[in-house]
């Protein structure tokens, strides 16, 4: 068929013009019900000049030099029709005065052939037009505007988007998760005298498995604790790293890892970089954010080996290799993510409690002993006075929550006193000084409750 198609294209009229041509992977996917998705080839033929396409086949399997030769023969007799050409336009039959290809392989093969038809060939190394043609096709085609990839990004340079392939081929393979569930943050400083950020391992639960980045304790205390997802899309932005099949990766990452051999560990361990922009919805990290991203997936693996097996808290240094350049990134374990006064309030119940129905009870009581403190500073004591009413307080806070015996709270119950003074002689001091402060303090939060019934 060729072998005609040659003979015809000889007594074509031939002009100055040049066409551009390409071998590639289709800017879409083929989901047959009975095998996986896969995604074809495409040879497209296109007229420098004028930017219309002349001819473009759809192939399953990569196409060979003699089929892509039989495509640009055809663009020549029989220029594209239908839809597409509709599209982008099409032209009138026609040789040629020169062929563009992009794959030097090709051009080997085809030229001498095409050189039969005094049509010259030659490589070219891309083609701005033939891309963003491609890209208008898989527009047309999938109704939507592609993603762009990673090496679209201002500064992501090849090494660094190949360091994240390596980093997260290697993260999947050594599988954190095992070691430390999905609410568990790690605090990440790269460098480690920089600002924070909260890494969460994701696949404990055996669903969506990678690493997602916060930017702070607030946060990620909505992305945790909150029970609306559309809340926690608009409220806070982050970024991260999910571990997809390949359907789900743009089609210029995946064009680039075919021509870089990026790595990937597992047909469903594609990485998928995303980030939460709110209010907009979803994009792409910037390059510092990437180097980011590499970063932690360098290193949290490792610290999970080494530091989380036990659950124990850990703190440790790491060199980073590469586009890094030595730099150290250091990982903290684990993270409190309760505010500050939460904090400072579980803190100071620590002791107080043993199962969940007593540290409830045990958190009502030290806030209203807060409240307490917080009304006697307003009254004019002296600092030593001051304390001696707080160390009180916990004294009286201990024993209320391990000899009271209730089953919920209320002020009422420091009504009656002072109480426990034995246990107080036994725990704490039986000088007759400790323990008449203690009765003083008790006095004062009884009144204080009265006060507070009294509406003053």
């Amino acid at each position: 068929m060729t072998k005609n198609l040659l003979n015809k294209i000889r007594r074509l009229n031939q002009s100055d013009a040049t066409w551009l041509c390409t071998a590639r992977r289709a800017p879409l996917w083929i989901t047959p019900d009975d095998q996986p998705p896969y995604r074809p080839y495409v040879v497209l033929v296109v007229e420098q000049e004028t930017e219309m396409v002349r001819r473009t086949d759809i192939e399953d399997e990569r196409p060979t030099p003699d089929m892509v030769l039989e495509t640009l023969l055809k663009g020549m007799v029989k220029p594209i029709m239908g839809p597409l050409g509709s599209l982008m336009g099409f032209g009138k039959r026609g040789r040629p005065a020169r062929v563009l290809i992009d794959d030097a392989r090709l051009v080997r093969a085809l030229k001498p052939r095409l050189a039969e038809v005094d049509i010259r060939c030659q490589h070219i190394p891309s083609s701005r037009l033939l891309d963003d043609t491609l890209r208008e096709m898989g527009t047309h085609m999938m109704g939507r505007e592609p993603m762009p990839g990673l090496l679209s990004v201002p500064g992501a340079t090849e090494p660094l988007v190949r360091q994240l392939f390596d980093a997260a081929a290697e993260y999947y393979r050594q599988a954190p998760w095992r070691w430390i569930d999905s609410v568990s943050p790690i605090e990440v400083r790269y460098p480690p005298d920089g600002r924070p950020r909260y890494a969460i391992v994701m696949g404990s639960g055996g669903e969506t498995f990678g690493l997602s980045l916060y930017e702070s304790l607030a946060d990620l205390r909505v992305a945790l604790f909150t029970a609306d997802p559309e809340r926690v899309i608009e409220q806070i932005s982050w970024f991260g790293l999910a571990f997809e099949e390949a359907i789900m990766m743009t089609f210029d990452d995946l064009d680039a890892m075919e021509k870089y051999d990026w790595p990937v560990a597992d047909d469903v361990a594609y990485p998928l970089v995303i980030k939460a922009t709110p209010p907009e919805g979803w994009g792409t990290p910037d390059a510092s954010e990437i180097a980011w991203l590499v970063a932690a997936l360098r290193v949290i693996p490792d610290f999970a080996v080494e530091h989380l097996q036990g659950g124990r808290p850990a703190e440790a240094t790491y060199s980073l290799p590469g586009v890094h350049a030595g730099k150290k990134i250091a990982l903290s374990y684990p993270v409190s993510l309760l505010e500050p006064e939460e904090q400072e309030l579980e803190e100071y119940i620590e002791n107080w409690h043993w199962d969940e129905l007593s540290h409830e009870f045990a958190r009502q009581a030290g806030a209203f002993l807060f409240q307490f403190m917080d009304y006697l500073g307003t009254t004019g004591l002296s600092k030593r006075t001051m304390r001696k009413h707080e160390d009180n307080c916990r004294a009286i806070g201990i024993l209320e929550c391990q000899y009271g015996y209730h089953d919920t709270f209320s002020p009422e119950i420091f009504l009656g006193g002072p109480s426990f003074l034995y246990e107080f002689k036994r725990k704490f001091s039986d000088s007759k000084y400790a323990v008449a402060s203690y009765e003083a303090t008790w006095r004062k939060l009884a009144r204080y409750v009265r006060s507070l019934e009294d509406g003053e």
